[in-house]
């Protein structure tokens, strides 16, 4: 996954950018992408109106068990959605990834106090470190079947998802629907959460409840490229924060055999920040960064 310095650009401003050049391409992204709305018979389920669990019994008629099987609570669609991860993972499926990012500038997503000029012309030129949507489409990555599934969909865990019941109030909406087609519908909203870490190598966990749905960006690497080289030479004073806000993943699956037919995930960043280049102080109050990411075409 690459972590793209038009990250690092809203954070230390043009000149940073100028001096380093190019995205690292053994680093993180976040993970995310835009979901056009299906048309479904399902009303959405929030968690905190929702709370009582349908018991199944094995007298049910063949039309209740069909219809018993569909999530209700927000546990079971948390279990329905881990079960549905986990299985893609466990049998290490092929699949095909387009990924892309967006940083808008609008005035809902772009408030700049100190150095404006340069800070607008630093990230409007950060789109050419970004990957656009029809170019992302049209150049997917593809994972063949049986290969390394160690970021599919969360990093450095076995599982495809480690949401439990304590994260519950984590979650600001979550729905299952079932779909014309037959196939269910999963989708989780997150709460806002500042600078969360992914799960560390070798724990299987994170310590952020972002972390337990999709990889965020790592603050703690972000820190390391801040503090040596180029560009601690060229930056000063250099303080920010990550927050992640309206995290979104969405899944469909066929509900008879847990296979995915796809995932998309959505990932909003408000990033502030401060610092100086020379004697120039740039203030960035707000910026809103977009990572999209649609996985389809899996073969188990």
């Amino acid at each position: 996954m690459k972590k793209y310095i038009a990250l690092l650009l809203v954070l230390i401003m043009a000149l940073s950018l100028a001096a380093c050049g190019k995205a690292d391409e053994n680093n993180e992204t976040f993970v995310s992408t835009a979901v056009a709305e299906d048309e479904t018979s399902k009303a959405e389920t929030t968690v905190a109106d929702t709370t009582a669990k349908a018991d199944e019994t094995e007298t049910e008629t063949s039309a209740e068990k069909a219809e018993s099987k569909i999530p209700e609570t927000p546990m079971e669609i948390i279990e329905a959605y881990t079960t549905v991860m986990n299985k893609a993972k466990d049998e290490k499926v092929g699949f095909k990834k387009a990924e892309w990012q967006s940083l808008p500038s609008d005035a809902n997503s772009r408030v700049v106090s100190k150095g404006g000029t340069l800070v607008n012309i630093a990230l409007n030129a950060a789109n050419n470190f970004m990957t656009d949507e029809a170019t992302a489409k049209k150049n997917p990555d593809v994972y063949e079947k049986g290969g390394d599934m160690k970021d599919f969909p969360i990093r450095n865990t076995p599982y495809g998802c480690t949401l439990t019941e304590k994260d519950l109030d984590k979650i600001e909406t979550i729905k299952c629907e079932e779909l014309k087609n037959g196939n269910y519908k999963i989708t989780i909203v997150l709460k806002s959460e500042k600078n969360p870490e992914p799960a560390p190598e070798g724990t299987g966990n994170s310590p952020s409840f972002t972390g337990r749905l999709i990889t965020p960006i790592s603050k703690k690497q972000i820190d390391e490229n801040l503090n040596g080289g180029i560009v601690s030479a060229v930056a000063k004073d250099i303080v920010y924060s990550l927050t992640f806000h309206d995290v979104t993943s969405v899944v469909e699956y066929n509900p008879e055999t847990n296979q995915i037919v796809k995932l998309e995930q959505t990932t909003r960043v408000t990033v502030s920040g401060s610092g100086k280049i020379g004697l120039a102080e740039m203030v960035v109050d707000k910026q809103e960064l977009v990572n999209d990411k649609y996985i389809y075409d899996l073969v188990y």
